[in-house]
C-alpha cells in the first residue's frame, strides 16, 4: 500500500527522518511537535517553494521530470519512466528526500508534494521547450588564466580609490547642479548620461553609484514643492571626508543589499516604458518563478561565491561563470547573461575582482573579494545557527554586510590622500594619488575632472574660470587658492588666463543691496540716525521715515540689535524659510518572526517527533488550513469523499461532501456529491475536513 507523506514521516528509519528535519529547519514549530504539523509544513505551497529554490539545476531536472509524471499518476516508477536517467535520479532523489519534496511510497515507487505540479514548468507548452538553465552553449570558454599577485593588489587597490572618488565626484555634480524631479520622481537617462560623462563612468556603473548614493543618504531632495530637486544631502560633504575604508564597506554593503537590476533600469521594463533611476518601480522588474530571497541581493552573493571558487590568482570567462550561477541557482530569475555580466563588472569596479591584462572577459577574485566571500558565508552560516527560519536556502539579507576584517585589510592597502597638484602649463592639474577632498573642492571651483583612477587630471579653462569668478570670487583669490595647493609655482598661462578673465568681467560689477530702514514715526529714525553706535551702518536720510545704508540687511540688523534697537527684517512674503536636503530612504519593515527550534533543542524536538504520541491519529478531523491540505491531499490520491465544514465571508457555516481532485495554489478543486458540479473551494474558509470511511465509486446525491 502507498504510504502518504505523514506516514512516511512516522515510518522512515532514523537516519532518513533526522537528515530531513535538520535540512528543513524551518519547518519546525516549537508550539506544534507533531507529525502532521510537520507534514502539513511540507506540503504548504510555501513550504515546497522553498524546497524547490535549494536545488540544483541537475537536482531541479529529476524533479521536473517527477512532477510531469506525477499529472498522470500519484505513484512514480523512477526506474521505469524513461524520461527520467536512472543515475541522475539516483543522485537527486537523497536530497529532494531529505528537502521533503519526494519521498518513497512503496519500495519502487516515489510520491512527490502535489504543490510542486502548479509551481514547475510542467505543463504540455511549458515541455515543448527548454528551461533557462538547460541552454546548452557549445562555444563555452571554459579555460582558465592566471593573474600575478602584484597585478591583483595594485588593481584593487586602484578600484577602491577610483570608486571612492567617483562617489565623491557624483555627490559633488548633484550638489553644483541639482536634478529636478518633478516629470517623474527619479532622474531620467538623459541626466544620468550627463552626470556619468562629468565623472567619466558608464551609465549602469553611474545608476549603481546613485541608487547607492540614495541608500547611504548621500543625496536627497530638496525640500521645496515649487521645484524639488535631486542633490547632496546636508552632511554628504562630512560623511565623504571620513575614513574612506568605512565608505567602501558601506557601498559596497548597499551594492550588496540593493534590489534593483542596473540593465534593466538602463534599458527600460519594455519597449514603452522607460524607468527613471531613483524612482521605485510600479511593477516587479523580474518575470518567471517567483523567490522567498530577494532576486538581486541572492545573485550577487551567488556570483561572489562563484568567484571565491576559481581561487586567488586564476581566473574564468563571463560566460563560464553564468552557467556556473544557473547550475547552482536555476530558478533565480537572472537569466540573462547580461546581468551576470553587470555584475562581474561591478565587482571589478569596487575592487572585488580582477581581470587578466590580456583578456578583460575574464574575471576572478581579488584579496578583498575572496575575504568578502569568506566572510558572507560564515555570516550565512551564523544566521542560520540563530534563525533556522532561513533554511534550507541559507540565505538572509540581515548576512549582506562587509565583515570588519575586509575594511582592515582595505585600510590597510589605501595610500595616502594627496594635498598638492602639479599644475602644467597645458592648464592640466594632476594628482598623483587620491585626492583629499579639500583639495577637491578648490579645483572643482576653477577646473572640471578630465580623468579618474589613482590619480585624477583636472581641466583649467576660461569658462571654468569664468564660472567661478561669477559667484564673487576675484582674480587674487582664485591665484592665492590655486597657489595653496600647487606644488609648484603657478605656470604664466594660467596667471594669463585668471587676469584676462577677471578684466572681461570687471567691467560690469554686480555689488550687493543695501539696507533700506523703514519707519512708522519720524521720530524714531532721528534717534536711530543720533546714535554713535549706528554710525558704521553709514545711513542717508532720504524721507522723514525712510533711510538708506551702505551694509546689507544682515548687518544693519545686527547694529540696531547691538544699539538695543527694536526691529524686524523685511519680507514681502512671510519668513524666509531654509531650504533643507530631505534624503529618501526605503522604510523600515519590523518582521515578526515566528520562534524556531534552536540547535540545543533539536535533539528533543525529534525525540518527541519519533515519539508514537506525535504520530497522526487516522480518523482525527483537522483543525488547522495546514492541516486541511494534508487531508484533501490524501483524500484525493485515495479518491475518497470527504465532509467540508466550511465558513463563509459572514461566519455563517455550511457542510459540502466533495471528491476532491487537486489541491493547489491555496484551493481544493473537486465535485460536489449533492449536486454533481465542479467547485472550487478556498482552503482558508474550511473549518473541518472528515474523511468518509468507505471508498468513492462515483458522485451520488447525498442529503
Amino acid at each position: 500500500m502507498s504510504m502518504t507523506f505523514s506516514q512516511w514521516l512516522s515510518h522512515s528509519a532514523d537516519t532518513d527522518f533526522e537528515s530531513f528535519v535538520r535540512t528543513r529547519r524551518d519547518l519546525l514549530q516549537p508550539e506544534s511537535p507533531t507529525i502532521p504539523s510537520l507534514a502539513a509544513a511540507a506540503s504548504s505551497r510555501i513550504g515546497v517553494s522553498r524546497g524547490i529554490e535549494a536545488l540544483s539545476a541537475a537536482e531541479l531536472d529529476v524533479f521536473i521530470d517527477m512532477a510531469k509524471a506525477a499529472r498522470t499518476s500519484s505513484d512514480i516508477d523512477v526506474s521505469e519512466n524513461r524520461h527520467i536517467d536512472d543515475a541522475r535520479a539516483e543522485a537527486a532523489l537523497p536530497r529532494l528526500r531529505d528537502l521533503g519534496l519526494a519521498w518513497p511510497s512503496t519500495e519502487t515507487t516515489w510520491r512527490i508534494q502535489s504543490e510542486a505540479i502548479t509551481l514547475l514548468p510542467t505543463s504540455a507548452a511549458e515541455s515543448a521547450r527548454a528551461n533557462p538553465w538547460q541552454t546548452a552553449n557549445t562555444e563555452l570558454d571554459a579555460s582558465r588564466e592566471t593573474i600575478p599577485t602584484t597585478l591583483i593588489h595594485n588593481s584593487e587597490r586602484a578600484a577602491v580609490a577610483e570608486v571612492i572618488s567617483s562617489l565623491r565626484g557624483l555627490v559633488d555634480e548633484l550638489a553644483s547642479s541639482p536634478i529636478s524631479r518633478l516629470t517623474s520622481g527619479g532622474i531620467s537617462k538623459r541626466d544620468v548620461t550627463r552626470i556619468g560623462k562629468t565623472i567619466d563612468l558608464g551609465l549602469e556603473q553611474t545608476i549603481t553609484l546613485l541608487l547607492t548614493a540614495k541608500s547611504l543618504g548621500l543625496i536627497g531632495v530638496l525640500d521645496d514643492p515649487m521645484d524639488p530637486q535631486w542633490t547632496a544631502s546636508d552632511d554628504a560633504a562630512g560623511v565623504l571626508e571620513d575614513d574612506r575604508a568605512q565608505l567602501w564597506a558601506g557601498l559596497v554593503t548597499s551594492w550588496l543589499r540593493d534590489p534593483l537590476d542596473v540593465t534593466q533600469l538602463a534599458a527600460g521594463a519594455s519597449a514603452n516604458e522607460r524607468l527613471t533611476v531613483l524612482a521605485t518601480p510600479k511593477k516587479s522588474l523580474f518575470r518567471g518563478f517567483s523567490q522567498s530571497q530577494p532576486t538581486m541581493p541572492l545573485l550577487r552573493f551567488t556570483i561572489l561565491e562563484i568567484l571565491d571558487g576559481i581561487g586567488l590568482g586564476s581566473s574564468r570567462s563571463a560566460e563560464w561563470i553564468h552557467a556556473q550561477v544557473l547550475a547552482t541557482r536555476p530558478l533565480i530569475p537572472a537569466h540573462e547573461f547580461a546581468m551576470t555580466e553587470a555584475i562581474l563588472h561591478t565587482a571589478g569596479a569596487f575592487g572585488l575582482a580582477t581581470t587578466p591584462l590580456q583578456n578583460p572577459d575574464h574575471f576572478g577574485p581579488s584579496r578583498f573579494g575572496a575575504l568578502l566571500a569568506q566572510g558572507l558565508q560564515t555570516a550565512m552560516s551564523t544566521e542560520a545557527a540563530q534563525d533556522p527560519s532561513i533554511a534550507p536556502v541559507n540565505f538572509s539579507m540581515e548576512g549582506l554586510e562587509v565583515p570588519g576584517e575586509v575594511i582592515d585589510a582595505v585600510r590597510a592597502g589605501l595610500v595616502d590622500e594627496v594635498e598638492t597638484v602639479l599644475i602644467q602649463s597645458d592648464l592640466t592639474a594632476v594628482a598623483t594619488g587620491p585626492i583629499d577632498p579639500r583639495v577637491h573642492r578648490i579645483l572643482r571651483r576653477f577646473a572640471v575632472v578630465e580623468a579618474r583612477g589613482q590619480g585624477t587630471v583636472y581641466r583649467i579653462d576660461a569658462d571654468t574660470i569664468e564660472a567661478s569668478m561669477q559667484t564673487g570670487i576675484n582674480a587674487d583669490d582664485a591665484l592665492a587658492q590655486l597657489a595653496e595647493i600647487s606644488a609648484e609655482a603657478l605656470p604664466s598661462t594660467l596667471n594669463f588666463l585668471i587676469e584676462n578673465t577677471a578684466s572681461k568681467l570687471r567691467r560690469v560689477q554686480v555689488a550687493g543691496a543695501r539696507a533700506v530702514l523703514v519707519v512708522d514715526d519720524p521720530v524714531d529714525l532721528d534717534v536711530i540716525l543720533s546714535d554713535q553706535a549706528m554710525l558704521p551702518a553709514g545711513l542717508d536720510r532720504l524721507a522723514p521715515t525712510v533711510a538708506v545704508g551702505q551694509l546689507g540687511p544682515e548687518r544693519t540688523m545686527h547694529l540696531l540689535e547691538s544699539a538695543e534697537h527694536h526691529a524686524m527684517l523685511h519680507s514681502p512674503s512671510g519668513p524666509v524659510r531654509k531650504r533643507k536636503v530631505i534624503t529618501q530612504a526605503a522604510p523600515e519593515v519590523h518582521l515578526r518572526k515566528r520562534a524556531r527550534v534552536t540547535d540545543e533543542h533539536l535533539g528533543e524536538y525529534i525525540r518527541i517527533l519519533r515519539s508514537p504520541a506525535a504520530r497522526p491519529t487516522p480518523a482525527a478531523s483537522t483543525d488547522e488550513p495546514l492541516g486541511h491540505m494534508d487531508r484533501l491531499r490524501e483524500a484525493a490520491q485515495q479518491h475518497r469523499t470527504v465532509t467540508i465544514r466550511l465558513a463563509d465571508s459572514h461566519g455563517q457555516e455550511r457542510v459540502i461532501d466533495m471528491l476532491p481532485a487537486t489541491v493547489n495554489g491555496g484551493r481544493v478543486r473537486g465535485k460536489v456529491k449533492s449536486t454533481g458540479a465542479e467547485a472550487s473551494l478556498s482552503i482558508a474558509r474550511i473549518v473541518s475536513v472528515d474523511v468518509v470511511d468507505e471508498a468513492s465509486d462515483g458522485v451520488e446525491e447525498q442529503s
